[in-house]
């Protein structure tokens, strides 16, 4: 039988005026899921990493691990120099929204003011990108080197070159400490040095979140510009056409 029950409208949601929790939760979530694409290219470079450390060479560690997280850096950079840029066309559509509704216009109930421009915002990205260091640096850094070989100090040491490669590479390239029999007690310098490595993320995206939004800006008002040269320059024409025509009248 066919089902003559009326359909449930479907409820027509906001987004434009959340609430002060709400946005707060959304503006986390914003950056947070923009921060997941970054991560996983510094992770994908930590391993290629990983792989260019075998051998005995220190100076050949040296250059290949720098290219690959510099290479993780660059993709960092081109994601976040995107994300300005589309944050800050958010920005002027939400400031269009707002405008309208000053005059009673009702306009943009869909638009998202946690995706607007905020200058703190590509720092916040990073911040999130850098987590996992800022963490697991803690967590190994406090582990003795004298209980390396515990399991919950491999473990650590472990999870920090997995997951933070890119922090905790450039720190072995400093040398290892080792018994006089030759066993190894761990690194020359303590992890909590990885931790200093966070501010590469975090830099790199404030920085080219703003410059992307710079450059949004910049191309949006010379667009305005050139449509008021057009404008000026029909005005221009129109107005000699009217003289010529005047002038053609006096003469007849």
């Amino acid at each position: 039988m066919l089902n003559e029950a009326p359909k449930k409208r479907k409820k027509d949601i906001d987004y434009a005026h959340p609430g002060k929790w709400t946005l707060f939760r959304r503006v986390q979530w914003e950056c947070f899921r923009r921060a997941v694409t970054p991560y996983l290219m510094y992770l994908f470079m930590s391993l290629i990493c990983l792989v260019c450390q075998l051998g005995n060479n220190v100076y050949v560690h040296t250059l290949l691990g720098s290219v690959c997280i510099l290479a993780g850096a660059a993709y960092n950079a081109h994601l976040c120099y995107h994300y300005g840029k589309l944050h800050y066309g958010s920005l002027v559509a939400g400031e269009l929204h707002r405008k309208n509704e000053l005059f009673g216009i009702e306009s943009g109930g869909d638009h998202r003011p946690e995706r607007e421009f905020r200058v703190w915002k590509g720092f916040l990205i990073g911040l999130y990108v850098a987590l996992p260091v800022i963490i697991l640096g803690a967590v190994a850094g406090s582990i003795p080197s004298a209980k390396l070989a515990s399991s919950a100090g491999g473990l650590a040491y472990y999870a920090l070159a997995m997951f933070a490669g890119w922090a905790v590479i450039p720190i072995t390239w400093m040398g290892t400490v080792t018994a006089p029999d030759g066993t190894a007690l761990g690194l020359r310098v303590t992890p909590y040095w990885s931790i200093a490595f966070a501010l590469l993320p975090i830099l790199v995206s404030g920085c080219f979140y703003l410059i992307g939004a710079y450059v949004e800006k910049k191309s949006r008002l010379a667009e305005v510009k050139r449509s008021q040269d057009i404008i000026e320059a029909g005005e221009r024409a129109a107005k000699e056409v009217r003289e010529k025509s005047q002038r053609e009248g006096k003469k007849k």
